[in-house]
């Protein structure tokens, strides 16, 4: 069974990697993903990723200074694409 879940970033740039991955870990089985999509126009950034364990697809909107944070932390296993919106 696949799930769906959406939710806000709740984590500050200031936050440490651990944290910021740690929001997305799935909210069924609380695995880490191993990608994260980042996608959207400045002011509309929304990070998707799907967790290889159960199938759950976690969707997270997020500021413009959480989408750079979440870019550029060290990640460790979690590989983050930046897909930009085609016009």
């Amino acid at each position: 069974m696949s799930v769906a879940l959406e939710d806000q970033a709740r984590f500050e740039a200031e936050d440490c990697a651990a944290l910021v991955l740690a929001s997305f870990a799935c909210r069924s089985c609380l695995k880490a993903p191993d990608l994260i999509t980042l996608t959207g126009a400045p002011g509309s950034r929304l990070a998707t990723s799907k967790c290889a364990a159960c199938g759950a697809m976690n969707r997270v909107s997020m500021s413009d200074t959480q989408a750079f944070k979440l870019w550029t932390l060290q990640r460790g296993n979690t590989f983050v694409h930046f897909a930009p919106q085609h016009w």
